[in-house]
């Protein structure tokens, strides 16, 4: 999304990160601020990590009106770096403590732990005219004092690069590759064992863009590959979760037409085929399926204002098995920045997706997501943050349903350019309704570490 309106005298210029960008730069620009942006808050990542398949293209409305207070530059504190041939490399490790009072995420006879994490990253980008190519990698270690078995050797490594064909069509390639802990509030499988689950994720994409006019037309191909680990019992035993391993493939097409330099509309069209490798373990056929989304919207930048997407559609999922019933709803993506103030951000997400589902014999389930955070910097080195989320994952021919509720708050604090202190507290509380969902829980945790960085 994104778009300008072209100028008679040149490339239109917009500002990303506080740098001068035209059209043929601005989506890598903001891809870059994202990446960087990424090298900040590892350890809040690593608690949200979750199955749920990604958007194929990522939020465009970027027009360069607006600076949030994260993207904000602040030359005083920001890393400089080191400069490595034709690349800038930002190395960063987060070395801290936390606990957490529900460390299985039990509701009786539950058991607080204190853990120790250690988050080493990096991010590099070239500093090419055209092109450009990104890098980025780290780990997530946790120690648990008390309970080994929650230990964590997360991990991750992820390559982009585009070409500039023309001054109207980029060709961007990515591959990521990765070790990541689910999330107990995916919904996916139930939190008791998703709170122990661990997976090798892999993901490469082709994206192609096209701008012509006021429009811009993208065709992504990717494809996205999840391989189970077998989970550790208190008894030493294991479970088995090879039934859920799968491979999904998808086409995304997208066109957009902007009215204005503020306002663009666009539509979407995409279609995926999941493939599990391997049949459930009461040898019936798995969850095997094709499926089709339609969504449409606008999208807009005002300047002083707001920014953000808001997209309404359609989604369908055939099953391969006659098992399974075919099912299909509404599906929506929105996202929205209000900036009441320079020195405030508030962030609004509404996300309503079809997911497969692990859970006793239903099939998929929606995931209803709705969250507002709200950025403020209190100093020009001291940044505040508090989130409140809200989900419902209804599944598919079940009564079966859960309810989650998050706060999470956070500061960070920047002495100096390479070094800074962080903290995050955290409250969720999930309730399930019907048979296999799990658990009711809740959970307090917080957390300090020390940012070192160049």
């Amino acid at each position: 999304m994104g778009l300008r309106k072209p100028s008679p005298k040149g490339p239109t210029i917009v500002t990303v990160c506080g740098r001068k960008l035209t059209d043929h730069g601005r989506t890598l620009g903001t891809i870059t601020c994202s990446l960087l942006a990424m090298a900040y808050g590892t350890e809040a990542r690593a608690q949200s990590e979750t199955t749920l398949i990604q958007p194929a293209i990522p939020d465009g409305f970027d027009r360069g009106r607006n600076v949030s207070v994260l993207a904000r530059p602040r030359p005083d504190y920001d890393p400089l770096g080191i400069t490595v041939n034709s690349f800038n490399v930002f190395p960063r490790v987060d070395v801290g403590v936390g606990a957490t009072n529900n460390v299985f995420l039990t509701n009786t006879n539950t058991t607080s732990d204190v853990f120790a994490f250690v988050n080493p990253s990096f991010s590099a980008k070239s500093d090419w005219s055209r092109h450009q190519v990104l890098l980025r990698g780290g780990a997530q270690l946790r120690r648990f004092v008390d309970q080994p078995r929650r230990n964590e050797n997360a991990w991750n490594l992820g390559a982009l690069g585009r070409l500039d064909a023309s001054e109207s069509l980029s060709i961007t390639a990515e591959g990521q590759v990765a070790r990541q802990f689910e999330s107990p509030f995916s919904g996916e499988v139930q939190s008791n064992l998703a709170v122990l689950s661990s997976y090798l994720r892999t993901f490469g994409q082709l994206r192609t863009e096209y701008q012509f006019g006021q429009g811009r037309a993208l065709l992504v191909v990717d494809r996205t590959a999840f391989d189970f680990n077998s989970i550790k019992a208190a008894n030493g035993a294991r479970l088995d979760q090879s039934a859920r391993n799968r491979h999904i493939a998808r086409v995304t097409g997208q066109g957009e037409y902007a009215f204005t330099p503020s306002l663009a509309v666009y539509g979407q069209l995409g279609y995926s085929r999941t493939t599990y490798t391997r049949t459930l373990s009461s040898g019936l056929a798995n969850r095997g399926s094709d499926a089709a989304r339609v969504i449409g919207g606008v999208n807009f930048d005002l300047a002083g204002l707001l920014r953000g997407t808001i997209g309404v559609g359609y989604v369908q999922r055939n099953y391969k098995s006659a098992l399974y019933r075919d099912v299909g709803g509404v599906s929506v993506e929105s996202k929205l920045e209000v900036f009441p103030t320079e020195l405030t951000t508030v962030t609004v997400a509404v996300r309503r997706v079809l997911e497969d589902s692990s859970i006793g014999s239903s099939n998929a389930f929606f995931d209803n997501r709705a969250s507002v955070r709200i950025d403020h910097e209190l100093l020009r080195n001291l940044l505040l943050n508090v989130t409140g989320e809200i989900a419902r994952q209804n599944y598919i021919d079940s009564p079966a349903r859960t309810n989650t509720y998050r706060v999470i708050g956070g500061g960070r604090y920047m002495v100096s350019r390479n070094f800074g202190i962080e903290t995050q507290a955290s409250y969720g509380n999930q309730v399930g309704n019907g048979t296999g969902v799990g658990n009711r829980f809740s959970e307090l945790r917080g957390q300090i570490g020390i940012v070192l960085q160049r």
